[in-house]
């Protein structure tokens, strides 16, 4: 901006969350979301010079892209699908920079790496416009695991010797689910989870503000497991499972450590 669930039959679980605002489907399981996984642990770390974890701002990172989208901001695909979507920077009449993406019937994710606990740093805020939801999307079946508009926390996993054994929340904006539940992921029901933020067109074409607790949704997403560091965050748009089209806007990610806790941040 410038200037400044375990369900084991399919059905949701409740999530507590704070807001602050007002073609036939392909097989994108298996390899694919592991070739994503894959490149984000073998990724290098983002660049320091994206923490402000100091002072008494007690930021780890503020990304409005009034300076670009640079280097930092990575596009990954899924190997199972050929289409990837479209990132550009945009700009507004009032001369405000985001991050524009724009899918047809394809999925890819621009995100970046970095190393911190959910704990220390836990809450996360960020703006999002859709052009549309996607009607035709079903977060229950494969075939229509779609969504306007993705935000993506990739966490290490339990396992110290599969380095592909990740946990993963998915906050997205979806067609008819309901705000606050949690969802299993279609294709990887034992390591995503799926958040719904928002729901419907009431605000399509509309700025939204969110902000959602990391450790907090983890808990309610893998009850009795501890979440591990996070390793990325990435915007995306999904539309290859039903051959959708969706013109997404994203900006203002910040992630904020407590007070205490600021000092002991990893990077």
């Amino acid at each position: 901006m410038r200037g400044q669930k375990h369900s084991t039959a399919g059905l949701p679980l409740t999530v507590e969350r704070h807001r602050q605002s007002n073609g036939p489907a392909r097989a994108r399981g298996g390899l694919g979301w592991a070739g994503l996984l894959a490149v984000f642990v073998y990724a290098s770390l983002f660049s320091t010079g994206m923490s402000q974890a100091v002072g008494q701002s007690f930021l780890l990172l503020s990304e409005d892209f009034e300076a670009g989208l640079g280097a930092r901001w990575e596009e990954q695909g899924f190997p199972s699908i050929a289409r990837h979507n479209v990132f550009s920077l945009a700009s507004e009449p009032d001369g405000n920079h985001y991050l524009k993406v724009q899918s047809d019937r394809s999925s890819s994710a621009k995100g970046v790496h970095l190393r911190f606990s959910p704990h220390q740093c836990p809450h996360v805020s960020w703006r999002w416009r859709i052009s549309n939801t996607i009607a035709a999307g079903d977060l229950t079946r494969k075939e229509g695991d779609d969504a306007a508009a993705k935000l993506y926390v990739v966490f290490s996993g339990p396992s110290f010797w599969n380095p592909l054994d990740k946990r993963i929340l998915v906050y997205l904006w979806d067609h008819r689910a309901p705000v606050g539940a949690i969802y299993p992921n279609a294709w990887l029901p034992a390591k995503e989870r799926m958040v719904i933020v928002e729901s419907g067109t009431a605000k399509v074409g509309q700025w939204v503000n969110e902000q959602v607790h990391l450790a907090s949704d983890f808990a309610r997403a893998f009850p009795g497991e501890e979440p591990g560091d996070v390793e990325a965050v990435a915007f995306l748009a999904d539309t290859d499972n039903t051959r959708s089209h969706v013109t997404a806007g994203f900006d203002d990610l910040t992630i904020r450590c407590t007070e205490s806790e600021t000092s002991r941040v990893r990077q």
